[in-house]
């Protein structure tokens, strides 16, 4: 610095200007941002210490990880609505009352989990417009009833944290596709304690109740080995002996060897190892229904009948586990489980009416029952442009 004052004075200016310059410059372009910044907090949306499925880790570049939080939020969601497995009494929507048995008489009192599997089977290729497997997501206007029973299943499984299974099944080359359902239950009867298999137009109507309190409801122990509705009472729902015919629309199925067995007789009833006459049932209505009413629920596990062992095989009345409100009259209301096979394409309205029915009570309860969104002004009185707290109140400050 001792030679700067021989410098001329535009000179001795540069020179004392220059460092600010260069720093001006540089902040200017960024090359000393992360050291001049202030460092502001870096929000994370992942508390390991916290299992709540808001806490899930959010990119927004992968879509994918949005969507594997969305179990989770589901079941969060409804978690207020769930009516408890232990629960002495439910009502359904269209009044009735059912109880439990006492409480010391019942089966289940914790939930299985992932140990239950919701199953859905197709042999289509379910890709047009509207259907789960279309090259663009449906809207609700185009969704296709299939796709709306399908997703009612896995809302359904969502909801009380079970597993939901679709199998994209092959066709048999020598019967109709509605066989593959009864292999594919029996496949996943292998890793899973219960299996409840539905056509795409069974529905829950009370999504809140969970499959627990139904076998509590129902009697389903260990020794039952599948359960389903019966049909509706008419001539052409009854069996070869004259019975009314068992619903495979909804099955509930337990693990266990039993039931593998059944179900691999069931699978191979057509082929007539066991059951003469069976291979009629190969492509004619009602396939595997017919099968099993007319073949296997009368000879299974060499010779037990369920005329004989009815502990195995449940017989649901079709009033809770077939049919829908139209047919009350008949006997099969859907109290339970509504199963559409008069109107297949009332699924859709179906899936709607089962969320916003209990959503709704849900969304006014949060709404119109909380004092800081509601504003209860009716003890005022109101003057002109002024709220006045009584009639003999000071008039209100603009």
């Amino acid at each position: 610095m001792t030679a700067l004052p021989s410098f001329p004075q535009s000179w001795r200016r540069l020179v004392l200007l220059l460092p600010v310059v260069i720093v001006t410059i540089a902040l200017i372009t960024g090359y000393f941002n992360e050291s001049f910044r202030p460092r502001l907090p870096k929000v994370s949306f992942s508390d390991p210490a916290n299992s709540s499925p808001f806490h899930s880790e959010c990119k927004s570049d992968n879509q994918t990880s949005h969507l594997e939080s969305l179990p989770g939020i589901i079941q969060a969601l409804w978690a207020p609505l769930v009516f408890p497995i232990t629960g002495p009494t439910f009502t359904t929507l269209d009044g009735t009352e059912k109880h439990l048995p006492p409480a010391d008489q019942l089966i289940h009192t914790q939930t299985f989990g992932k140990r239950i599997c919701i199953l859905d089977v197709d042999t289509r290729p379910l890709e047009n417009p509207g259907s789960v497997f279309a090259s663009e997501l449906p809207t609700w206007d185009n969704l296709r009833p299939p796709s709306a029973g399908f997703l009612s299943h896995y809302l359904y499984a969502l909801i009380h944290g079970y597993t939901y299974k679709f199998v994209r099944a092959p066709k048999y080359a020598d019967r109709a596709p509605h066989w593959t359902k009864i292999i594919f239950t029996r496949e996943l009867l292998k890793e899973f304690d219960i299996v409840v298999m539905l056509d795409y137009d069974a529905m829950f109507p009370s999504p809140e109740l969970p499959i627990e309190w139904l076998l509590n409801y129902w009697k389903i122990d260990k020794e039952v080995m599948v359960a389903m509705a019966e049909d509706p009472d008419a001539d052409n729902n009854k069996d070869l002996r004259g019975n009314l015919n068992l619903n495979t629309g909804f099955i509930i199925a337990q693990a266990g060897e039993n039931t593998q067995r059944l179900f691999k007789d069931w699978a191979e009833c057509p082929e007539e190892t066991r059951y003469k006459g069976c291979a009629e049932w190969k492509d004619k209505i009602f396939h595997e229904q017919t099968g099993f009413s007319s073949y296997v629920r009368y000879d299974f596990l060499d010779g037990y009948s369920i005329d004989t062992h009815p502990q195995y095989i449940r017989k649901l009345p079709c009033m809770e586990a077939n049919g829908i409100p139209l047919k009350k009259d008949a006997g099969c209301g859907g109290q339970f489980v509504r199963h559409y096979w008069g109107d297949k394409g009332a699924t859709k309205n179906e899936f709607k009416e089962g969320v916003m029915d209990a959503l709704t009570p849900l969304l006014l309860k949060s709404a119109f029952g909380d004092t800081n969104i509601v504003r209860d002004m009716r003890e005022k009185t109101l003057k002109g442009a002024q709220v006045l707290d009584s009639p003999n109140a000071a008039p209100t400050e603009e």
